[in-house]
């Protein structure tokens, strides 16, 4: 598993050891990568749209309490609550950002996803006039 020297950094001693451990069941080896690879999802730069809402749903997922990600976590042979508290000491010190145009991206595609749902039309109508300015303030950016 390739793990970049600021997600060790951003996650701590603790965290980091056992992510670099190599002597553990190939099962816990498992939960570590997909706990690692969610970081590198929310260190992404890129800010086109796709990558934005990669970027957008690990953070979530993060910042949940969700049963998926203590699932995970303790899988993983990690504390849930010290990997988020963690990552969210990484995100109030600004070492895990989001950009404007990551945000838009994220929005834009959340009000997508209402539009396609929504039968009212005069709901359609307000969704689709809110897309078309954040389409053209992200052109802008």
């Amino acid at each position: 598993m390739n793990i970049t020297q600021k997600i060790l950094k951003i996650m701590g001693m603790e965290i980091a050891s056992k992510l670099i451990q190599f002597d553990v069941d190939c099962e816990t080896r498992l939960w570590r990568a997909v706990i690692n690879t969610a970081l590198e999802d929310v260190m992404i730069t890129n800010q086109n749209r796709t990558e934005a809402v990669l970027k957008g749903a690990a953070h979530d997922w993060f910042a949940s309490d969700s049963e998926d990600f203590e699932f995970v976590c303790l899988n993983a042979d990690l504390d849930p609550k010290y990997v988020k508290k963690r990552y969210l000491d990484a995100m109030e010190k600004g070492i895990i950002f989001f950009t404007r145009k990551q945000n838009l991206n994220i929005k834009y595609t959340e009000l997508y996803g209402r539009l396609r749902k929504t039968k009212n039309p005069d709901d359609r109508k307000n969704i689709t006039r809110y897309i078309n300015q954040l389409r053209k303030t992200l052109f802008e950016l």
